[in-house]
């Protein structure tokens, strides 16, 4: 095993102090997007592959309580070791997310005996998963740049971008209105394309290793530069 999978390992370690409270909020955010998304069983593969963005702060201030950063100074452990292995370790979380995501949308699918094409709940865990890895993609190299303390602000952002569309589904009208907009410019068939459904989720696929990529050597680079 090389240094950065220990590394990504550690963090996963790390994290189990904190695994009860990071384990309550994700059912919580759950449960709250299922009941304001009308208890709809494909809310799960939507809500669940997001979780990861709303922890993204926990290495980090973990860091700063701890030292970490100065005790990885006197370690023979690289920087670039640090930002590969947490990275790897998000990447995890981010396909474990997607997973229960899909499993939990087909198990309350047959639950209610409502079923989803596995298709379709597959294709909306992958794009929640690209977007979660877009805000993560943007949040990963300014934390490692500024710390925890001086970048708490770029951990809201991203999130409250991401809810935006959420809260404005809840005002009187909206939902109705986009509901019918949907309908008319996207047909079933059309929707369910072979076609269509392959190259989407070839891109989001694409997506999610480009922007992975991007965050991992960005923050390689403003993570070598920052001073302790």
């Amino acid at each position: 095993m090389n240094a950065t999978a220990r590394f990504a390992r550690l963090e996963l370690a790390s994290a189990k102090v904190s695994a009860r409270q990071m384990m309550i909020l994700a059912v919580l955010i759950t449960v709250m997007a299922w009941m304001s998304g009308g208890k709809e069983s494909l809310a799960f593969a939507a809500v669940i592959p997001l979780l990861p963005v709303f922890f993204v702060s926990y290495p980090f201030l973990a860091d700063e309580r701890g030292h970490h950063d100065l005790l990885y100074a006197t370690l023979p452990l690289q920087r670039s070791t640090v930002v590969w292995g947490r990275h790897l370790y998000f990447v995890a979380l981010e396909v474990c997310a997607f997973l229960i995501g899909v499993a939990a949308s087909t198990a309350m699918s047959l639950f209610v005996g409502h079923r989803i094409s596995l298709t379709i709940t597959v294709l909306v865990a992958l794009a929640s998963t690209t977007v979660a890895t877009l805000m993560l993609a943007v949040q990963l190299p300014v934390l490692f740049r500024l710390g925890f303390t001086k970048s708490r602000w770029i951990v809201m952002l991203p999130m409250m971008i991401g809810l935006s569309p959420l809260l404005l589904t809840q005002l009187p009208g909206v939902r109705e209105r986009l509901e019918g907009t949907w309908s008319q410019l996207f047909t079933p068939d059309a929707l369910l394309s072979p076609d269509l459904l392959l190259t989407t989720a070839a891109a989001l696929v694409a997506a999610f290793v480009v922007l992975w990529t991007a965050s991992a050597l960005a923050s390689r680079s403003l993570y070598a530069r920052r001073q302790f």
